[in-house]
């Protein structure tokens, strides 16, 4: 008999998969909240855990505190249908499975008998390293210019190996899923695969996060935590930013890539870690290496093979191409019927210039989406303006400066926008939101999905579940 702890605040739903998995032989232990889960692996040794991904956290440090009681300890992970992004960020922190809600008992089952005959390492099942195969396999990009395919050929070619990688390009090119395609297409795949933003964190914390730290190292240490260098043990380090590393903890990285070990902070027993390292920019590292900025050695060791994404604006008809994968993308999330994009929409969509890459016409899509009124989404729909409007071929390829055209608004007043329209239409309808739903002409999963995402409460609903 193997033993469980099932962690949801759904009442109901934690009940019902107990009581199933119960029927099944296994010892079955509930938690509503992720602090009592916590607990509760410190206490006990669990076989396997299924739990939500916590909101504003990850389930690393409940993975973490199971498996110092049990080493075989598994982890399955609950993500939200809305819910980009858990999947990825389970594989990150080892798990065994995914279920995404709603789900079947057969398919729960399926799950779990997977996790504990073959998931007890927690370097991710391979059922789940074959579906991150699929979504980040070189050719499943969408694209079809010559910079782009370039692109795709050079990431097949490195996958192969384990030689070290900077990937260069503007903001919102796609660097982390050039690093994921890699990753999962290589012979690492089936262990983590684990990103740092070097440029989030200020000097001391990216050195704990990347090395761990003792309790008691620091002010605020209050326990042994391990660092994202043994988080990827077996797998991948992504390396984001890397050109805002200090000189001091680029010296630290270096001696891992030498001598394969490091100390953490408040420590000095080596730790053993064989990882790859991925890394990202959107800066000249060779130019910051001449001036100082960054060491000539470690810039050497991470630069055996260098990949440069084209900006959205090199790539032509890509944009077009793209453009309907978000529309699928997010009607389907919002319940929307479109079937696809007005002649307008295709020509405004053409002649703006995409200062902010794919992630910004990934946003735009996003928004024109939920604006949208009829069956195809207009130019209307999308707001681009005329700021980001391409320039002439002859031009410089950077942003025209504001020639008095309708100016762009950014993603945070687009955001605000949205928020005020659901609002109104909420309070006009007294807070029920079927009604307020058929005022703005959404689905009722559509509005749901925005009041979610735009952080809307209410005291008289129940909890957003998050």
């Amino acid at each position: 008999m193997s033993s469980l702890l099932i962690v949801d605040r759904d009442d109901a739903l934690r009940s019902e998969v107990a009581r199933f998995l119960h029927s099944l032989g296994h010892g079955v232990q509930e938690a509503q909240e992720y602090p009592e889960a916590l607990r509760l692996a410190g206490e006990q040794a669990f076989d396997l855990l299924i739990c939500q991904v916590p909101a504003g956290g990850s389930p690393g440090e409940l993975l973490r505190a199971a498996r110092a009681r049990n080493p075989g300890a598994a982890l399955i992970v609950q993500s939200e249908p809305e819910a980009e992004g858990e999947g990825e960020l389970a594989l990150q922190e080892g798990a065994a499975g995914l279920l995404a809600k709603p789900y079947s008992l057969p398919e729960l089952n399926f799950q779990v008998r997977r996790a504990l005959e073959g998931g007890a390492r927690g370097r991710g099942a391979p059922g789940l390293v074959e579906r991150y195969q699929n979504v980040y396999r070189p050719y499943s990009f969408i694209g079809e210019s010559p910079g782009i395919k370039k692109v795709f050929e050079i990431v097949e070619r490195v996958a192969r190996t384990d030689s070290s990688v900077i990937i260069t390009g503007e903001t919102g090119t796609g660097k982390e899923l050039v690093a994921g395609a890699i990753h999962y297409n290589s012979p690492r795949a089936g262990g983590p695969f684990v990103r740092v933003n070097c440029a989030a964190l200020p000097e001391q914390l990216l050195e704990s996060e990347l090395f761990g730290h003792e309790k008691g190292s620091f002010t605020g240490a209050d326990r042994q935590r391990a660092g994202r260098f043994e988080h990827a043990d077996g797998g991948t380090l992504f390396l984001d930013e890397v050109a805002d590393m200090s000189l001091f903890t680029q010296a630290k990285v270096l001696r891992v890539l030498q001598e394969k070990e490091f100390e953490r902070l408040g420590s000095n027993e080596p730790v053993k870690t064989d990882v790859r390292i991925l890394s990202a920019t959107n800066k000249d590292l060779a130019e910051r290496m001449r001036r100082g900025e960054f060491r000539e050695d470690l810039y050497y060791r991470l630069n055996v093979v260098t990949i440069r994404l084209p900006p959205l604006r090199e790539r032509g008809g890509d944009v077009g191409l793209l453009a309907q994968f978000f529309l699928k993308k997010f009607r389907g999330q919002m319940g929307k019927r479109l079937r696809g994009l007005a002649p307008d929409a295709q020509e405004a969509l053409a002649r703006y210039h995409w200062p902010g890459n794919i992630r910004e016409l990934e946003n735009t899509m996003e928004r024109a989406v939920l604006m949208a009124d009829g069956d195809l989404v207009s130019a209307e729909d999308l707001a681009l303006g005329t700021q980001g409007s391409a320039p002439p071929a002859a031009e410089s390829p950077s942003p025209p400066p504001d020639s008095g055209g309708a100016p762009v608004a950014d993603s945070m007043d687009l955001q605000e926008a949205e928020r005020r329209l659901v609002l109104e239409a909420l309070r006009a309808c007294g807070w029920v939101q079927k009604e307020a739903a058929r005022r703005l002409g959404l689905s009722s999963r559509a509005l749901n999905y925005r009041i979610r995402k735009l952080g809307i409460t209410h005291p008289g609903w129940r909890q957003n579940r998050g």
